[in-house]
């Protein structure tokens, strides 16, 4: 816990919704549990690693590659990135001094802290209100674009927040978070280049001697793509929570899948 409180007065960002509806928090509580479960969470990036290497192969030019939810950095290939493409983009609301480190020895990596639902702020004042966002549509030279587990996260902390601070009850909620990721599958499909989907598709929970528990929806009922377009070029199980970490009666291991739009 110390170290963790020494994170959140060590690291800076200059996105003051970050901080206030607790993604600093979340961002650093992330990055422990990622360290503390190495030896699963390290193969579940290993495969995500793998799935960039092949999206990248299927950009016919290799200007600029934009990775949505590059979090802590762990699951990107960034020497490879950065040899392959002349600009490598890498987005999250938070970057933790950790990532920070890891890509000062390249000159074309650079790090933007964005809202990628670009509806945060008024999320925040209590008004739930979801655009599709615009940010990076414009540029013709992003040849792959990358979502990076992340589509399922987006409605976890505003929904949270719009309940336990203004009262929004759980259908509203429920609203919010399918308008989320809604949201964020039309800006996907908005792009020119080549669009890859990293993704939760199913979560499964098992009690202490690993019988199955409960199932469920990672995607708030909302249609995944692979559903339209069956095809998913590559899945894995990911071990989100070994028993003991959260509940030492209960593990959780989730379906991840890869898919492009």
């Amino acid at each position: 816990m110390l170290k963790e409180f020494w994170q959140y007065i060590s690291n800076s960002t200059e996105n003051l919704v970050a901080k206030k509806m607790g993604f600093l928090t979340e961002s650093i509580a992330m990055e422990a549990r990622a360290n503390r479960c190495q030896s699963s969470w390290g193969v579940h990036y290993q495969h995500c690693q793998k799935a960039i290497l092949s999206a990248s192969i299927r950009a016919v030019q290799k200007r600029t590659v934009l990775v949505l939810g590059a979090g802590s950095l762990y699951d990107v290939p960034l020497q490879f990135l950065s040899t392959e493409f002349e600009r490598v983009l890498l987005v999250d609301l938070v970057f933790l001094n950790s990532a920070r480190t890891l890509v000062q020895p390249f000159d074309n990596v650079e790090l933007i802290e964005h809202d990628v639902t670009e509806s945060l702020e008024r999320i925040m004042v209590g008004f739930p209100f979801v655009d599709t966002p615009a940010s990076w549509l414009d540029d013709p030279s992003i040849d792959l674009v990358i979502s990076l587990n992340l589509i399922t996260q987006l409605p976890l902390i505003p929904v949270r927040w719009l309940i336990e601070h203004f009262e929004v009850s759980e259908q509203e909620g429920d609203i919010l978070g399918k308008q989320l990721i809604l949201a964020h599958l039309l800006y996907l499909q908005a792009f020119n280049g080549e669009v890859c989907l990293i993704a939760d598709r199913e979560g499964v929970e098992f009690d202490s001697t690993g019988q199955e528990t409960d199932r469920f929806d990672p995607w708030w009922d909302v249609e995944p793509p692979s559903i339209a377009h069956p095809k998913v070029e590559h899945c894995w199980q990911w071990e989100v929570m070994p028993v003991g970490e959260v509940n030492r009666h209960k593990s959780q291991k989730n379906r991840v899948e890869v898919s492009f739009l």
